[in-house]
């Protein structure tokens, strides 16, 4: 990928990231705008000043990134259209996985090819920059030269595209805010419940301890796939084990371990390791 004029408006825990990224690939990077907490965090990751023009840096850009928040894309796409940001011969993307590339129709109407490009990737740590992209997987979603050309951005950053419509696009993100924010929402539960006594530093060394089984788990799903990495006592129908967690369990873990547990029975039947009867025994334990 050709050297390029990239702005980033928002640089967020995304757009820093992606600035980091972009600036080790030798382009040329300009971020503008943002709250003040975004733009504090920009400082401090990359040591460099957010321009307050965005406008201006958007003109001369090749590529432009809106890198804010869902709700703010298309207020933000709009007020740039009209500050004159946007022409023909550019690309405007946002990083959104719930959004299609529509939702930036102010820049398309300039003439711009617009890119819904987003990047199947959690953002805690936008200081990692370029390793955050390699090896993960990029949905593209937008005009036919934006998606031809967010394929290539995708590749040169080491990241594997992967063309949706957008009509898929809402239902794709759930599925990563399942595989990301519920898993962390998940341990939480975990850890809580593991923990010996009701405070942070109980529940911190009940994570510490949970981690290396979740991190095996992983490992199993990424080397055997699914079903086959499925274990435990729901899996090998061991009712007796299951009833004493529900006996012990209050709340919202017991809320969790009962949705979960059910999809761990359709999970062990498509495996084979559970029968018919066992399953839905099991089945009238785990509903209310």
């Amino acid at each position: 990928m050709a050297m390029q004029i990239v702005a980033i408006v928002g640089p967020g825990r995304v757009g820093t990231a992606l600035w980091l990224a972009l600036q080790g690939h030798g382009h040329l990077v300009r971020a503008a705008g943002g709250t003040a907490a975004s733009q504090e965090l920009f400082r401090a990751r990359t040591g460099q000043a957010v321009s307050p023009a965005a406008a201006d840096i958007c003109r001369t850009a090749d590529w432009i990134f809106l890198t804010v928040p869902d709700r703010a894309i298309g207020p933000l796409a709009q007020e740039l259209s009209a500050a004159g940001a946007f022409h023909a011969g550019q690309i405007v993307a946002h990083t959104s996985g719930a959004l299609p590339s529509a939702t930036l129709a102010p820049a398309a109407t300039a003439g711009a090819d617009v890119l819904a490009l987003h990047p199947m990737q959690s953002f805690a740590r936008p200081e990692l920059g370029p390793a955050l992209f390699a090896g993960v997987t990029c949905s593209i979603e937008g005009t036919p030269h934006a998606r031809t050309a967010g394929a290539e951005f995708a590749l040169a950053l080491g990241m594997r595209p992967w063309q949706v419509e957008a009509k898929d696009k809402a239902r794709l993100h759930a599925a990563c805010s399942l595989a990301s924010n519920a898993l962390v929402a998940l341990l939480a539960v975990a850890a809580r419940t593991a923990a010996t006594t009701n405070d942070a530093q109980g529940t911190e060394v009940a994570l510490q301890a949970l981690l290396p089984l979740s991190r095996g788990s992983l490992e199993n799903v990424a080397r055997l796939g699914l079903p086959q990495a499925l274990t435990g006592p729901v899996e090998r129908a061991d009712l007796a084990t299951v009833r004493s967690h529900l006996d012990v369990l209050e709340g919202s873990a017991d809320d969790v371990y009962r949705a979960l547990s059910l999809v761990v029975v359709e999970l062990a039947r498509e495996k084979g390791s559970l029968g018919a009867e066992d399953a839905l025994a099991l089945q009238k334990m785990l509903r209310r």
